[in-house]
């Protein structure tokens, strides 16, 4: 990553120079590259840096199935950073299509073809994405409902087996339970971009999505799996207030 960071400033500092002796149109490649290389590295930061004690608390909120739970939101700039990733790699790829489209050559008419079913999919998946936005845990005292970018899940308390933090690429909470009944999954990309439904019924949580501090997530989790005396509190502002004072 800090090769990348060194990338991104001496692609920005040429385009810029660029600028300044008098040669914009020769500079926009640079600043293109240096802007898609500053969103990778945004996103990335996003997903590996240390939580901040500032991110936003824990709300009430209705829950689907009517009751209230305690809501940890997702964090907007990481949607901002994958969205702008993705529309940008979108119109790379629509010009490269584009280009290959017109050269009128058997290989150049099967990479347009190829090129833009990629492009289909990922606007596919951008769409989802957004309008499943904002993605979210909720800790109600019927269970733990986790809404993700491309898809949803739900696990009642009587199925959850443990509750850990654990590493995935990057760091998660994994709730661990079994099937039962009560138990349910969508998919709304079918297999392609759920990923982390591969270890269903283990749910899991990246951390570096969440606006909150993950380890309060994890440990608000880990404290009414092992209290189910006190779950009902989640439905009233006693969970926040508890969840407040860590």
């Amino acid at each position: 990553m800090g090769a990348i960071v060194l990338m991104t400033i001496g692609l920005a500092a040429e385009a810029a120079w660029l600028a300044w002796t008098g040669e914009p149109v020769a500079g926009v490649p640079l600043a293109a590259a240096a802007l898609y290389l500053g969103h990778i590295v945004g996103l990335s930061t996003r997903v590996w840096w240390r939580p901040w004690p500032s991110r936003q608390p824990a709300t009430l909120t209705t829950t689907p199935d009517g009751t209230t739970g305690v809501r940890f939101r997702y964090s907007s700039w990481s949607y901002y950073w994958l969205t702008a990733i993705l529309v940008m790699n979108e119109l790379v790829l629509l010009v490269v299509a584009l280009g290959a489209a017109l050269s009128a050559t058997l290989v150049g008419v099967v990479a347009a073809v190829v090129l833009g079913l990629l492009v289909v999919w990922m606007g596919w998946m951008l769409v989802t994405m957004l309008r499943l936005a904002p993605g979210s845990l909720i800790v109600s005292p019927t269970g733990v409902e986790h809404r993700g970018l491309a898809s949803s899940c739900f696990i009642p308390w009587y199925a959850m087996v443990a509750v850990t933090a654990d590493w995935l690429g990057t760091p998660i909470i994994a709730v661990k339970a079994y099937l039962s009944p009560d138990t349910r999954v969508r998919r709304y990309l079918g297999r392609l971009g759920s990923g982390e439904l591969s270890f269903w019924p283990i749910m899991v949580i990246r951390t570096g999505w969440l606006a909150s501090d993950p380890t309060l997530v994890y440990h608000t989790l880990s404290f009414y799996h092992a209290h189910p005396a006190l779950r009902a509190e989640l439905a009233t502002p006693q969970a926040l207030k508890r969840i407040g004072t860590r």
